[in-house]
């Protein structure tokens, strides 16, 4: 398991970044002191075959409120409405139920909102935080999330919506590998302190990506 922390300007310690090959490490986003638990799990063969014939326009970005009760049903629901066969799934959606499972046992079986996407496109150019709690965040297909750490991050150039190049104080963004499953904290009450990442960009290589992310 790694540990990354750094030195705030007021000498205070910074929010510390948590990685390992465990998804119990999951559980340390509870931790005041961290805003990202990151599971650096391997690639799922079963999944990317079952996705390798999803294109951009298989799954649209449609939010869908979900319940522990409820998850796979939604989740059956989203792909028939979008004329896709949940029996050709199975693995994906078995995936997804054990994630949302971990993420509903993090976030004391609130109800939570969940997104199945496939994307070409640049969504998320700047990088920002999540008026969010908790996002859970796993890339199926493509390129994955990208993010800063908090020494990296100028957060005053960020809150005024300064470009991306006026934000990063230093390198290169971080990035979430395919089948990684991050778990970051959100910023609801815009104090300063939540992950800061943005979405990849992708269109330039033709890539399509899939997105699974739940949050509340």
């Amino acid at each position: 398991m790694e540990h990354t922390a750094s030195k705030k300007t007021d000498g205070q310690v910074a929010t510390p970044h948590i990685m390992g090959e465990d998804s119990e490490l999951l559980a340390h986003i509870l931790r005041p002191s961290v805003n990202l638990a990151l599971w650096q799990r391997p690639a799922l063969l079963d999944i990317a075959r079952e996705l390798s014939h999803i294109t951009a326009s298989s799954l649209a970005d449609i939010r869908c409120s979900t319940s522990p009760v409820s998850f796979d049903s939604d989740v059956v629901e989203l792909l028939v409405r979008q004329s896709l066969d949940p029996s050709r799934l199975a693995n994906l959606r078995s995936d997804m139920a054990y994630l949302a499972n971990l993420f509903f046992n993090l976030s004391g079986a609130r109800n939570a909102q969940f997104r199945l996407v496939a994307t070409d496109k640049d969504d998320c150019k700047r990088f920002h935080v999540d008026r969010k709690h908790l996002r859970m965040l796993c890339t199926y297909r493509g390129p994955g999330t990208e993010w800063l750490t908090d020494a990296q991050v100028d957060r005053v150039a960020q809150s005024r919506c300064a470009p991306n190049s006026a934000m990063i104080r230093y390198g290169s963004p971080k990035k979430f590998e395919r089948f990684w499953v991050g778990i970051m904290k959100g910023d609801p009450k815009n104090q300063g302190h939540g992950l800061v990442h943005r979405s990849p960009p992708i269109e330039a290589l033709g890539e399509c990506r899939v997105l699974f992310c739940m949050d509340f």
